[in-house]
């Protein structure tokens, strides 16, 4: 094939003339019609981080040099070393599959091979290599895809012949040890691999690199190319049948040189006779046409340590013979190491003037060159390789973090621990970890949830170690796998490395993959059950205190084939118990500090309301009195939230009045009996000073409350950024809904638990430790979620300070009440202020982001005069501890960049919203039931998004009159109507209401503000008869508080149970795609219902105004999860833009770096329509077409954007290998997502 065979002409420089000869002659047409179709564009996707390369998609060149075989020349780079998957795309538009097949661990050049067989409509030749032919001035031609060009022709002249390797980066693959040609050809990004031919069409070097702003371009001499090409085929001759594993020897001396000018090496101290014996070898060689003539010496730039030159040779050594010869370039340097790999070698050099003769052993590269990795948790480790340890002067073969996880996005096992990329691990649970397999062997023998020391060091601080806490999780990513080489099939093979807890799992697998195909199986299903810790009886008849990480811990019975443990995967408790008598105390001379005074109120508080002893020889609480009381606490008089029988109520509410900085007075009686040792207490002098009872009460009001509050840090991994989340991690204040001895719950804003999928923790301001949670319940519209924890994970001691604080949903706040700000900071400390509220029902509005994901909509806020600014959230509290309010955080979407705000819109979310929910959970008596599950509970919601229109702007659109005055009397302060914004995609309101509806009354009851519309629609349509005890429990709760909050005119969505998951065991998810986010095509298009959940027909009725007339509607309601997406399904954010494609389709969250998505650029954003013209309307059909592909198979695809609904075809190959299909699905009875592979 030749040019004119390919439609037109090819691109060529812009220039006519290059160097005298005429861009159009005869001679270059000819030998560009003999390249040109040997020049292939390769598209190559690095799967996995690797060495010097990370995960990615990149397009580069590369030329057939033996057309026989299959071989195609490219650079090191493009090869990399690591996993790959390449196509070759030839002049015609043919693709063939090509695989790596050797790379130089130093030089930057490489080969690929393919089956000629496969290339059908086209004629093809190889381009032979002559590395004799560089000489300076030499016109040449670089022919490859530039900047993305199918085919671009750049002119150029050789300019020089020994120029230094070109240095690219500090941190990635540099070339070394070799000169490079230069040329001023500009080549750029895309060109990397393309052949440098003369007039001839012979290849004088290979395009390498260059530097954009010189328009300069770096070539490879191709001398060492040669011999490796000629190795690689003698291998193939004398195996007919195939490839083998080919390793070229290369020797190295883990010495960097550089070529130095004899004015240079003379100033380091080169000697006259020297210079003179090597000028004249020089030009003997010359002379006789061996070589050209030399001007300088080669001269140790630095020295690998740990290496065979480490301690024999230093930087600023000249190098004078090699094994008796005379040696001043690189290339004789490593024709004489190559041939004598780990033989001895005879070094003679000077060191400032002084000669040295020494000897040292040739070390094989092949050896230094990394060949297999460890993937855990989404990032790679593996030995460091020659080229980062001569980077970053460091031993070769240390435990090296090629990526903790892609970027910021995909860190999670070890990116969650604060391990930085290109760090260096030293040691994991206290074991030395100075090689990979010593590294391996010690992570298999930690568990599941396991958390053990991790020690490292990075180059920049490489004199200080770091410790960092490394949590082991094999739930979202597998178990470890390592992967490794192999050379003869131009893949990598993985096996997965079983943690030692689960060998039964890695046994029943290796035995049904002996029965089957051999092929390793996919990883089990792993999930994080429940922890359960037995109660074992010691001294004393009280349990067992939980262990610090890394103590030893009893063994546990095995577990099933294929099943995990039944009380879950082993796990250490993050915490022990201490001591009931303070040791510090005990001590002579000391005593205890303000803070130890505010523990010590507080301990004897929890330790009385309890049962417990408040100290050494205290009395147990008497009947009829408080427990505060009986402990003589400043806190009976003033009733900080203590509980009290119902006797004492009346006096307990007057004591409040003075709240907790009241002066102090006579004792007060609370229940009949006084508390004159709490008055005492109150008055008595304390390590920090004379303390009178308002500061006495202040200390136990603000140690009450942080006994009550937690930080609550919450990690997403890659595999779970559902939902369109912004950010992997994030960090909140939660407070303490519940506490008991066998369940927690924990309520937190939806700015930092936004979805369900995830790991959450918890530390508890009352006392230092860390435990697990799991995501019960995320309010579809409001800005909360709630959280549970298991209260068995925690010390005695930590369980017996942890205190529930007391919500007050009732009555609702209004402008100019006083409260009490309390926050936690990231230290744990309580920050605390009264404020005064300004607007106890202030409108948010917060705008909808690009990536659609949860907004809080239909939110009233209350506004603060004064706050802490926009780093805290916590409560607001009445003067005795009562929740009024969560002060949470939220986040919006500002001129493309993420803006948090808390004080700046004063988002205190009132109790009354959360409290029915809040209620409905501690119902459900299943959460700390170990051998029950609970059905989740689901909202009832309007699928309209609804926005305030001031009526006076509404009477201008045509409101009547009589509705202005009805609105003005229902609510004479805010005077607003509620306008329809927007409405849900598929929804039965998208087919009733239409955008700008103005909503007057719903079941005749006029309405103006959210509240009154959620309360509303829970009064009229109350929650339907479940069917079983927990539904009942559920119900009854939810209707209770919806009760109690409707007095005060604020009512949260009531709480329903979910028939279709009561029943849904064995297969929740399935069982529950009819009530799901993503229903089927068939029940949505059916009843135009935004899900399966409208089939029970739940309407409510709504008077609108529309188009100058007042009309009467109703709306089939929506029923959204509780938890948030269970399979992925498009959430509510999406359907909450207006508008679903015909038959719906299957969304794309999110794609990952180096996989088929990214390679073919399948992005987040897009439905997924059609398969192979096989339409997919939900996931299970999505499914069931995805099983059926083979690996490497040609799928077309069919996508539709979601802004711009304009539709297009993607074409793709699957890549099973790397990148095989797999699922998760949340169980909505135990709130655990689980990975499963799709077979």
């Amino acid at each position: 094939m030749s040019l004119d065979d390919v439609g037109g002409p090819v691109q060529t420089d812009a220039a006519e003339e290059a160097g005298g000869v005429s861009i159009g002659s005869q001679d270059w047409r000819k030998a560009l019609n003999a390249v040109v179709p040997c020049v292939v564009v390769l598209k190559v996707t690095q799967t996995r981080a690797f060495d010097t390369e990370g995960a990615g998609s990149s397009y580069a060149t590369g030329f057939i040099v033996d057309k026989k075989r299959g071989i195609i020349l490219t650079n090191r780079h493009v090869v990399t070393p690591g996993p790959i998957v390449a196509e070759a795309v030839f002049l015609n538009r043919e693709e063939v599959t090509v695989q790596p097949l050797y790379y130089d661990p130093v030089h930057d050049f490489g080969f690929m091979r393919f089956d000629p067989g496969k290339v059908q409509f086209m004629e093809f030749g190889e381009v032979p290599l002559a590395p004799e032919a560089a000489c300076v001035g030499l016109d040449i031609r670089v022919v490859g895809n530039d900047s993305g060009e199918k085919i671009s022709i750049l002119s150029g002249t050789l300019a020089r012949l020994d120029r230094d390797a070109p240095h690219y980066t500090r941190k990635g693959f540099n070339d070394f040890n070799t000169f490079y040609l230069q040329a001023a050809s500009g080549t750029k990004g895309g060109s990397s691999g393309s052949p440098v031919i003369d007039v001839q069409g012979r290849a004088v070097g290979l395009n390498a690199g260059g530097k954009n702003k010189a328009a300069s371009a770096y070539y490879l001499p191709l001398n060492r190319v040669v011999r490796a090409l000629e190795l690689l085929q003698g291998c193939l001759d004398e195996q007919p049948e195939g490839w083998s594993a080919t390793r070229i020897p290369r020797g190295d001396l883990q010495a960097t040189f550089l070529f130095k000018g004899f004015d240079e090496v003379r100033r380091l101290g080169l000697r006259k006779e020297t210079e003179a014996e090597v000028r004249a070898a020089h030009q003997s060689a010359a002379a006789a046409g061996i070589a050209e003539y030399s001007t300088g010496m080669l001269v140790v730039e630095s020295v690998v340590p740990g290496g065979p030159a480490d301690g024999v040779l230093e930087p600023g050594d000249v190098l004078v013979r090699l094994d008796g010869g005379i040696t001043t370039d690189f290339l004789s340097m490593e024709d004489l190491l190559d041939a004598r790999v780990g033989a001895q070698v005879a070094l003679e050099f000077q060191r400032g003037g002084n000669p040295v003769i020494a000897s040292i052993k040739v070390q094989d590269l092949h050896a230094v060159t990394p060949s297999s990795m460890v993937e855990l948790g989404g990032g790679t480790v593996h030995e460091l390789s020659y080229q980062q340890a001569r980077n970053n002067r460091a031993a070769t073969g240390q435990v090296y973090v090629a990526e903790p996880g892609k970027q910021e996005w995909q860190r999670y096992l070890l990116g969650k621990a604060a391990v930085p990329k290109c760090a260096i691990i030293t040691a994991v649970a206290g074991q030395p970890t100075h090689t990979l397999d010593q590294f391996v062997d010690t992570i298999k023998g930690l568990s599941h949830g396991q958390r053990v020391p991790l020690e490292l060091y990075t180059f920049g601080d490489r004199n200080r170690k770091k410790n960092v806490l490394l949590h082991c999780d094999w739930n979202w990513y597998g178990p470890p796998r390592r992967w490794t080489r192999n050379d003869a099939r131009g893949v990598w093979d993985d096996q997965v490395e079983w943690p030692h807890s689960l060998a039964p799992i890695a046994a029943t697998g290796a035995a049904a993959a002996a029965e089957g195909s051999g092929a390793l199986p996919p990883s089990p299903k792993i999930s994080s059950p429940r922890i359960q810790v037995a109660a074992t009886p010691f001294a004393g008849g009280a349990a067992k205190p939980p262990r610090h990480p890394g103590a030893p811990q009893g063994k546990a019975p095995a577990p099933s084939p294929l099943s995990l443990p039944a009380a879950g995967l082993p796990r250490r408790h993050s915490v022990q118990d201490v001591p009931t008598v303070d040791i510090e105390k005990t001590q002579p001379g000391v005593t205890a500090q303000h803070d130890d005074a505010r523990l010590e109120v507080a301990t004897a508080a929890m330790e009385v309301d309890q049962g417990g002893q408040a100290g050494a020889g205290a009395a147990r609480t008497a009947p009829g009195a408080t427990p505060a009381a009986a402990a003589g606490l400043p806190g009976a008089e003033l009733g900080m939230g203590v509980e009290a029988p119902a006797a004492a109520a009346p006096a307990a509410a007057a004591a409040v009045a003075e709240g907790p900085v009241a002066a102090g007075g006579p004792a007060t009686e609370v229940g009949g009996r006084t508390g004159a040792a709490g008055a005492a207490a109150g008055s008595t002098p304390t390590a920090a000073g004379t303390a009178g009872p308002a500061s006495s009460s202040l200390v136990q009001f603000e140690e009450r409350l942080r006994c009550a509050l937690v930080m609550v840090d919450v990690e997403i991994p890659l595999v779970a950024l559902s939902d369109g989340v912004h950010s992997r991690a994030f960090t909140g204040c939660g407070v303490i809904m519940h506490h008991s001895d066998t369940l927690g719950l924990v309520l937190v804003d939806r700015n930092t638990v936004c979805v369900g999928p995830g790991d959450v923790m918890l530390s508890f301001g009352a006392f230092p430790a860390e435990v697990p949670a799991r995501v019960r319940f995320l309010h579809p519209l409001h800005n909360f979620a709630l959280v549970s924890y298991d209260p068995q994970e925690l010390s005695l001691e930590a369980r017996r300070l942890i205190r529930a604080v007391e919500l007050l949903p009732a009555p609702a706040l209004r402008r100019g009440d006083s409260v009490e700000l309390v926050c936690l900071s990231a230290s744990l400390r309580i920050l605390h202020r009264t404020s005064l509220v300004t607007n106890p029902a202030m409108s948010v509005m917060v705008r909808a982001a690009e990536v659609p994901r949860f907004r809080a909509v239909h939110e009233e806020v209350i506004k603060l005069d004064q706050d802490f600014g926009t780093q805290y959230a916590g409560v607001l509290t009445d003067k005795a501890g009562r929740v009024r309010a969560l002060w949470g955080s939220y986040s919006e979407q500002v001129d493309k960049s993420e803006t948090e705000w808390t004080a700046g819109k004063q988002a205190g979310l009132p109790a009354s919203v959360f409290a029915p929910w809040v209620e409905a959970l501690k119902a459900l008596k299943a959460l700390d039931a170990p051998g029950e599950a609970p059905a989740p509970l689901r909202v009832r919601v309007l699928d309209a998004e609804l926005e305030p229109l001031l009526l006076s702007k509404a009477a201008q659109f045509g409101l009547p009159s009589e509705w202005v005055l009805r609105l003005v009397k229902l609510d004479p302060e805010r005077r607003q109507v509620l306008r329809v914004r927007s409405c849900t995609a598929n929804s039965h309101a998208q087919q009733v209401l239409k955008d700008g509806d103005m909503v007057l009354a719903v079941a005749g009851r006029p309405v103006s503000s959210y509240d009154d519309v959620e309360r509303l629609i829970a009064a009229y349509h109350p929650p339907p008869s479940p069917t079983g005890n927990e539904g009942a429990g559920v119900a009854a709760a939810a209707a209770a508080a919806g009760c109690a909050a409707g007095a005060n005119g604020v009512a949260a969505a009531a709480a329903v149970q979910d028939e279709a998951a009561a029943t849904a065991v064995k297969e929740p998810s399935a069982k529950r795609q009819k009530t799901s986010i993503g229903a089927k095509a068939a029940a949505v298009t059916g009843n135009g219902s935004s899900n399966g959940s409208m089939s029970a027909g739940v309407e409510v009725p709504l008077t609108i105004f529309r188009g100058g007339e007042v009309l009467e509607a109703r709306v089939r309601l929506g029923l959204e999860d509780g938890l948030g997406t269970d399979r992925l399904y498009p959430h509510r954010a999406v359907r909450a833009k207006g508008y679903l494609p015909a038959n719906h389709g299957v969304y794309i969250s999110r794609w990952h770096h180096g996989s088929p998505a990214h390679r073919y650029a399948l992005f987040a954003l897009h439905w997924i329509t059609e398969v192979n013209g096989e339409p997919t309307p939900d996931i299970d059909t999505f499914l069931r077409l995805v099983k059926g592909l083979p690996d490497g198979a040609d799928v077309r695809v069919r996508v539709e954007h979601f802004e711009t609904t304009r539709s297009k075809v993607l074409t793709l190959k699957t890549d099973n290998r790397y990148w095989p299909a797999w699922e998760l699905q949340l169980d909505p009875r135990t709130a655990q997502w689980t990975r499963l592979p799709i077979q």
